[in-house]
């Protein structure tokens, strides 16, 4: 069972609003299933020496709900795990629940309500790619913990291509053990884009975010942060696109912890070639400004590559610039980094209901506040296979490996993963 105080906004705000709307018209789908997957993890501790392994089997009961009406629609989605570990032959319970809600208020005014909560001891059971999400560091390993992840945002349509959004997120992150940084984070935010003509295109961001750390040492601190970014576009033809960005974003810490600022200027293209291959690409230069030590720049690039064929897509980015981990809720804040990244991934379907992908990364941060200086490197490769058949069934795998080098010897470690399994769903009845 969720305890019921973890669950702060799960999603009282979108329920009261999904039953005031109007049924008319809508329709309803009860659905569910079951998932038995068994998992392999080399290295549990994330240990440069010393690994313990464990086998893990899991059997995971689904159910699903979803409400489509005229102007709405909600979904629910809740997954418990019943673990079974081999290692010391305990039984441990994960959750994973997901709402969303989303209506038309007006004709060009959209509300969003989503909330996401997790319970379990993997950090890798986290919900990836979600802008400014909970990025969990892989050197925790093992450890209970729970998070919750609430967004409520509005976007309004006030012309052709001009929509204002407006919203706010909040994470909470809790380990079970007493030793590490937990914290809530609050982050409201505002976007505005606006296309002044055929030709012209401006877009405006602000962030803000309040980190409330639960310090259990003098190390871990709050922190208020404020980020702005301004972008001109201009249209060259009608599949490219140049533009200019600056940005800023100030960091300021409570007590103990040295403030900074950083400035970026830079430049790109957009380009679409054909209806299947995409290139985005900007380069220039970031400025960090701290109060305690010298000022130093950093190269700043985002480029990315997408292509799809009929039955295979791939994908190529990189990036490069400053970087900061306080909210990793890894013990050894090593403060603000300069980091370069690249990574590549492709999928594709081998045959009907058959699917196979892979994926690379590479990640090198060199930490500029610590003394002497600390480098890290991380490299992740994954493949993974499914098929899906008789409608209802799937069968999957797939393969982790992790390899983080750093100059801390005690962060040095090799982690593999395997997880293999077969899950079935269905929907059971429609009202």
């Amino acid at each position: 069972m969720i305890p019921l105080k973890t669950v702060r906004f799960l999603p009282v705000i979108a329920l009261v609003l999904f039953f005031s709307a109007s049924a008319a018209g809508a329709q309803s789908i009860l659905g569910g299933g079951l998932s038995v997957e068994q998992g392999y993890d080399s290295n549990i501790y994330r240990e440069p020496e010393n690994e313990v392994s464990e086998w893990t089997t899991t059997v995971s009961p689904i159910l699903d709900y979803t409400r489509a009406a005229r102007h709405s629609l909600f979904s629910l989605r809740y997954v418990p795990g019943f673990v079974y570990i081999c290692r010391t032959d305990d039984i441990r319970i994960d959750h994973f629940a997901d709402a969303e809600y989303g209506f038309e208020l007006t004709r060009n005014l959209h509300v969003d309500f989503s909330d996401t909560f997790v319970k379990t001891e993997d950090p890798y059971e986290d919900p990836e790619d979600i802008e400014g999400g909970i990025d969990l560091s892989d050197r925790r390993g093992r450890r209970r913990y729970w998070t919750n992840r609430f967004e409520a945002s509005a976007a309004y349509t006030y012309g052709m291509e001009r929509v204002l959004e407006m919203g706010y997120r909040n994470y909470v992150l809790r380990d079970q053990e007493e030793d590490y940084f937990d914290y809530v984070r609050h982050s409201p935010f505002a976007t505005v884009s606006h296309r002044v003509n055929h030709q012209w295109d401006v877009r405006l961001e602000y962030g803000f975010v309040m980190g409330d750390f639960v310090e259990e040492s003098e190390e871990s601190e709050d922190l208020t942060s404020n980020t702005g970014d301004f972008y001109l576009y201009y249209r060259i033809t009608p599949f490219t696109r140049i533009f200019g960005h600056l940005g800023y974003s100030r960091t300021d810490y409570e007590e103990g912890i040295d403030d900074y600022q950083v400035y970026t200027a830079a430049s790109g293209v957009e380009h679409r070639y054909s209806p299947t291959l995409d290139l985005e690409f900007e380069a220039g230069s970031s400025l960090v400004e701290r109060e305690n030590f010298s000022d130093t720049s950093a190269f700043y690039m985002r480029a990315g590559i997408d292509k799809t064929w009929q039955r295979t897509s791939w994908y190529l980015n990189g990036e490069s610039g400053l970087d900061a981990h306080e909210f990793s809720g890894a013990d050894d804040d090593l403060g603000l980094s300069r980091y370069w990244s690249v990574g590549t991934g492709f999928s594709r379907t081998l045959l009907r209901g058959v699917e196979g992908s892979a994926d690379f990364s590479y990640r090198y941060d060199d930490y500029l506040e610590r003394e002497p200086r600390v480098d890290e490197q991380l490299f992740e490769a994954s493949a993974g296979l499914s098929w899906s058949f008789s409608r209802w069934y799937e069968i999957f795998c797939r393969y982790v490996f992790v390899d983080h080098d750093a100059d801390i010897e005690e962060d040095k470690y090799v982690d593999h993963r395997f997880f293999a399994g077969i899950s079935a769903e269905r929907d059971f009845f429609r009202w």
